[in-house]
């Protein structure tokens, strides 16, 4: 199967910088997060979705996941399944996408190349479930998700702007920063602000290009 440009704004160093905001929220408020490791980023969300970004080197990268609902294409990834081909004729390092859903146990439903310039995926004939705006993949997506945290954990509503300042700074966030976006009422539940930032900093440390 041919591949096919994908019209996404966010390059992976944005995505980066979206994972490091949603591992310090998730850190500040005692909430686990994946920790990043010199070959991949890993983020979970509801329901088991769950989306990585797979860093092979020489500037290019993968983004991979599931969604739950979405993802016809799923158990092309667990346990070795052959499932959907979401690799075809697609370079041979794309099959790190394959090899990091099937280490996680997990179902694959997308996956996309960035060959140093722009995105690309598989010309398949059914949705594979990756909507930017459910994935921490757009500034937007990460406000929705940091609503939904700050929900969850009975946390202030943050303000929109606070959240976009943050999102901005990515890995590079202040304590200032994250302490404007996570308000706990009375002081409880109690939220680490220096956990968050050294969270955040894991990513701008660990993550080759």
């Amino acid at each position: 199967m041919a591949l096919l440009p994908v019209d996404m704004d966010a390059t992976p160093d944005d995505i980066v910088n979206l994972f490091a905001v949603d591992a310090a929220v998730r850190a500040a408020v005692g909430l686990d997060y994946h920790r990043p490791t010199s070959a991949a980023l890993h983020w979970v969300g509801d329901e088991d979705m769950w989306m990585a970004l797979v860093r092979p080197g020489d500037g290019r990268a993968l983004l991979a996941g599931w969604h739950h609902e979405f993802s016809l294409t799923e158990g092309s990834g667990r346990g070795g399944e052959a499932g959907t081909d979401l690799v075809g004729d697609a370079p041979g390092w794309w099959r790190r996408g394959v090899e990091h859903a099937r280490a996680n146990d997990g179902y694959l439903g997308f996956l996309y190349g960035w060959d140093g310039t722009r995105w690309w995926r598989l010309d398949q004939p059914v949705d594979d479930g990756f909507d930017p705006e459910l994935f921490p993949a757009t500034p937007l997506a990460m406000r929705d998700i940091i609503d939904g945290l700050a929900d969850d954990t009975l946390l202030d509503a943050p303000d929109h702007d606070d959240i976009d300042a943050l999102v901005t700074a990515g890995a590079e966030l202040t304590a200032e920063q994250l302490a404007a976006v996570l308000h706990a009422p009375d002081g409880w539940p109690e939220v680490d602000i220096e956990a968050g930032v050294r969270a955040a900093r894991e990513f701008s440390a660990n993550v080759p290009a």
